[in-house]
């Protein structure tokens, strides 16, 4: 017999067993793509018709805090929660960046490159509903 149970924003769940799932190749999994390694260029939902997922699993143990949830009536295939994985981070680094500065009418800028630090970022990502409905689970 199953229990239902409908989480509220800031419940935090622990995977009870490893769950794999469709990872959605879209600017809001970014930072879950760059944790495991995806080796897809990450997707901007603006501009893309292309919404490829590829197995993604996380281990048992992890604990996952509901950050939003999205159904709709009539919109199923857009039903989907947004988790945080709690004390999971992007590591640090540094991007490459261009600046120019334009004074008053002139075209042609100054250019300079530099470097621009990119803080550890906490793991923000979304599932499709019928993948998280997999979860096996026990309430934190």
């Amino acid at each position: 017999m199953r229990q239902l149970y409908i989480p509220e924003i800031g419940d935090s769940i622990r995977l009870t067993a490893d769950w794999t799932f469709g990872l959605y190749n879209e600017d809001r999994n970014s930072t879950l793509m760059e944790v495991t390694n995806d080796p897809r260029p990450v997707t901007y939902s603006w501009n893309t018709t292309d919404y490829s997922a590829i197995p993604c699993t996380i281990p048992a143990g992890s604990i996952l805090k509901v950050d939003r949830i999205y159904i709709r009536k009539g919109k199923g295939e857009y039903s989907s929660l947004t988790f945080l994985w709690k004390d999971m981070r992007t590591k640090p680094k540094f991007l490459d960046k261009v600046a120019t500065s334009y004074s008053g009418r002139d075209l042609f800028g100054d250019s300079r490159s530099y470097q621009a630090k990119k803080p550890a970022r906490p793991v923000r990502f979304w599932a499709k509903l019928d993948d998280v409905n997999k979860i096996e689970f026990e309430t934190v």
